[in-house]
């Protein structure tokens, strides 16, 4: 049964990354999602808590590993969102301005 993931969640923006290259290490991760180190380590301990991740630690890299793929991305796309209507005209603009020598 696959893993259901929020669509517009940041773990959902980490997976597809990580299903899309591979290898990975956490500052590639860092810098392409353009967020603080802190709240990607605390997403990705989340991640591996669940067991769809791991870690691969070296001396000087620590690189990210998918355990599954099987994921369904559930909800509303950015563009299946409505939109919503205005509701009233626009006003006319005002045109009170007639020259330098009326005034």
């Amino acid at each position: 049964m696959p893993i259901e993931i929020e669509s517009d969640s940041l773990e959902a923006r980490i997976l597809r990354i990580l299903l899309e290259t591979y290898p990975v290490t956490t500052s590639d991760l860092q810098w392409e999602l353009k967020i603080s180190s802190g709240i990607l380590k605390r997403t990705l301990k989340a991640l591996q808590s669940r067991g769809i991740l791991e870690f691969e630690e070296l001396p000087d890299k620590t690189f990210v590993r998918l355990l599954r793929s099987d994921f369904a991305f559930v909800g509303r796309k950015a563009t299946q969102r409505k939109r919503f209507k205005q509701k009233g005209k626009k006003m006319p603009e005002k045109n009170d301005y007639e020259g330098m020598m009326f005034g």
